[in-house]
């Protein structure tokens, strides 16, 4: 049996002690962020990337209530009936229709006539007053497409 040379232990500047140049077990911890850093980034670019393709902007709301956003915003282009998806009309305003995204989420659209125009994804606390508030506040929202 071979015998190691009576080379003695370093001490690294981390406080790791070992026979080589450096810590190995510091680099490959370092090496395992570095992977981890560069992996979340790239998902954070993929996922920001597929803002650009929304018909409505939703970079504002949440991961899950984009996810599902866009489920409903799928099938209403793909021809589901709001109705189908729980959607109503407002009573104040005919054309607008409300469809519940989840219980805190609401998509305003407008009807004209052939089709549905998605406006914006908005919350219950916005939403709440637009049903009680009067006609002008609403068609402030509306105008501000963003």
């Amino acid at each position: 049996m071979s015998h190691r040379s009576r080379k003695h232990k370093k001490r690294f500047a981390c406080g790791h002690r070992g026979y080589g140049r450096y810590c190995h077990c510091c680099a490959e911890r370092v090496a395992r962020k570095q992977k981890r850093f560069s992996q979340r980034r790239q998902e954070r670019e993929q996922w920001q990337a597929l803002f650009a393709g929304d018909a409505i902007e939703l970079s504002h709301l949440p991961k899950s209530i984009v996810k599902k956003a866009r489920n409903v915003l799928s099938a209403l282009q793909q021809g589901t009936h709001y109705w189908q998806m729980s959607g109503k009309r407002l009573e104040m305003m005919r054309d607008v229709i409300r469809i519940p995204v989840t219980r805190r989420y609401r998509l305003l659209c407008q009807d004209d006539g052939d089709q549905i125009v998605p406006i914006k994804v908005i919350s219950h606390e916005d939403y709440n007053p637009l049903t009680r508030g009067p006609k002008r506040f609403l068609s402030r929202l509306l105008s501000r497409k963003p």
